[in-house]
Formats: C-alpha cells, structure tokens, sequence
C-alpha cells in the first residue's frame, strides 16, 4: 500500500455512487486505486480522471483497460479547468481540503460531489457568529448551495482514519469567481475574527454576514 493513501471500501462507494447523476461527464479529482473511477465509468457519459502519483497513475491504467469512456490523465487536477458541462467529483486526502476549495472558487464550476473531513464541511457551511465561521466558510457560502448526502464513518476506509467524513453536493448560487488575491483577502480579514467590523461598528468580524465580510474588504459581492 502506498504511504498516505486511503480507499474507501466497495459498500461504502455503492451508497456514494447513489447520488451522482448518470449518464453526465465527470471530472474525477485523485483517482487513486480507481474505486471510484470504475464504478462512476458505468454510469457516466464519460469520466476524466486525475492522479499525479506513478505507481497509482499505472495501477489505473490497468485497471480501465477495456472502457472507452474514461481517460486517465497524470497530473495535478488543480492545474486543470473542468469543460462546462462536467461535474466535479472528489474523494481527496483530507490534507487537500482547502486547496480544493480555494480551486473550485477561482474556476467557473457549476456541480460539486465531493467527501470531505466533517469537521472541514463543518468549516464550509457555517453560519456568522458560530466558533467554526471562519474565511473559507464565507468564500463557500458566497459561491455555492450546498447539501449534505452521507456521513461516512472512519471505517468506511482502508487504512481507517482517525476521523469521519462528510459527502456533499454544491451548486454555484452566482456566476462568478474569485481571483487569488480576494481569497487570500478574506481569508487574511477572518482570521481577525474577534475585531470590530469597520463599517459595521456594531458588529465583531465573526459575527457578519459573507455579503458584508465583502463589503469590510471592500470587494464588491458577485
């Protein structure tokens, strides 16, 4: 087993594969051993597939051999733009978590299956005024509609973590992206969580809305 890497057991990627549409493109993030590549080539149109390991890169190549619908790229996927009409799906190392995030902000992308930490989709959907709202929470809930479709419990994975995980779906609320320097901008102003707002006196920086974060930055919301 290669060091750092983890799969998810084939019952847990059948309830997984419930939820994403068929018969659509998908842009697979981190393939991996290629449990989930299989399965989601039988219900997709077509399937591209990302992983910058070599020994994983290989052991993918075998194992697609014989399917005309999927095409396995070695590379980093954040270096990549999905086609408009792909949907996202991820199962990455919880480590990748917020350049995932930082990634699907700056790109126009529509449709997001992802599994995350539980702790991190915590960190994304959490609301102003909450312990766990922070500058990621505001980048998400600025961009996307999101839905939680499974907790998946840290047995669900080999070798098992010592966390949970947490499968969601996100929709983009608004067309529009944002550029590295906003993202770092709000990452930067939320990390002063317990200071006074500057246009909002009344009000700590952890206790705004993602609207008015924008507007203490002085970005204009999309």
């Amino acid at each position: 087993m290669i060091k750092d890497i983890r799969f998810m057991k084939e019952n847990y990627v059948k309830e997984v594969l419930k939820f994403i549409p068929v018969k659509r493109k998908i842009f697979e993030i981190g393939a991996g051993y290629g449990n989930f590549t299989v399965e989601l080539a039988k219900i997709s149109e077509h399937v591209r597939a990302f992983e910058i390991n070599e020994d994983l890169y290989q052991i993918l190549l075998k194992k697609i051999s014989g399917l005309n619908n999927v095409t396995i790229i070695k590379g980093d996927a954040f270096e990549y733009v999905p086609d408009l009409d792909e949907i996202v799906f991820s199962d990455l190392p919880f480590s990748k978590s917020k350049e995932f995030l930082l990634w699907i902000a700056k790109n126009d992308i529509k449709e997001i299956y992802a599994v995350v930490q539980s702790e991190f989709y915590e960190k994304l959907t959490s609301k102003p005024g909450t312990k766990s709202y922070t500058g990621v929470s505001v980048i998400f809930n600025v961009l996307f509609n999101a839905k939680k479709l499974l907790d998946i419990p840290s047995e669900a994975y080999i070798p098992q973590p010592h966390v949970h995980a947490s499968f969601f779906v996100a929709k983009r609320i608004k067309n529009c992206k944002m550029d590295e320097q906003s993202l770092t901008e709000i990452i930067n102003y939320m990390s002063k969580r317990n200071s006074t707002s500057r246009n909002f006196s009344q009000k700590k920086i952890f206790q705004l809305s993602p609207e008015e974060v924008l507007r203490d930055i002085g970005l204009q919301p999309c």
